[in-house]
C-alpha cells in the first residue's frame, strides 16, 4: 500500500467517523390533529352528539421553560402575504429548556413538549384564508430546527 493511498484512506476514515459522531439536529413540529375524548352530561330531556372530526392545529406557542411558568416568547419575525402569515422565533442558547405548546380548535386541550437541545428556530406558516371559531388560523406547516 502506497504512502499516498494510506494518507487518503486515513483522511477519509476520519471524515466518516467525525460525520457519524455529529448529532443530527432534531426537527420538531406539532401534530396536525389531536384525538380528544369528550364527555357531556346533558340536562334531563336533552341528548348529546359529538363531531367525528379530530380538532385541528390552530395555535403554536414557544415557552422559555415549562408552559406552567407562563413565560411565552414573542416571535422575532413576522411576514405576511395575502394568503399566509409566517411567524419565526429565534431561540438563542440558554441553560433553560424551550417548550413547544400546540393548541387545537374546538377544545381547550393543549399539548406541550420540550424542544431538543440545539433547536434554534421555529417557523409557523398560517393560512390567512382559513379561520376557526374562536379566532385561530389554520396552521399550514411548521418546523422547529
Amino acid at each position: 500500500m502506497s504512502r499516498q493511498f494510506r494518507t487518503v484512506l486515513v483522511t477519509a476514515t476520519i471524515c466518516i467517523l467525525s460525520y457519524a459522531a455529529t448529532p443530527a439536529l432534531a426537527e420538531v413540529s406539532c401534530p396536525d390533529q389531536l384525538s380528544v375524548q369528550q364527555r357531556a352530561d346533558p340536562p334531563s330531556g336533552w341528548s348529546v352528539s359529538y363531531q367525528e372530526t379530530a380538532p385541528r392545529l390552530s395555535a403554536v406557542t414557544i415557552f422559555d421553560g415549562p408552559p406552567s411558568n407562563r413565560v411565552s416568547l414573542k416571535y422575532a419575525k413576522r411576514r405576511q402575504t395575502t394568503r399566509e402569515l409566517i411567524l419565526t422565533w429565534s431561540l438563542p442558547d440558554t441553560p433553560r429548556t424551550y417548550y413547544l405548546q400546540c393548541g387545537y380548535e374546538r377544545t381547550s386541550a393543549q399539548i406541550s413538549s420540550p424542544l431538543p437541545p440545539g433547536v434554534r428556530e421555529c417557523e409557523i406558516v398560517m393560512d390567512r384564508t382559513t379561520s376557526y371559531p374562536g379566532g385561530g388560523l389554520a396552521v399550514k406547516r411548521m418546523n422547529c430546527h
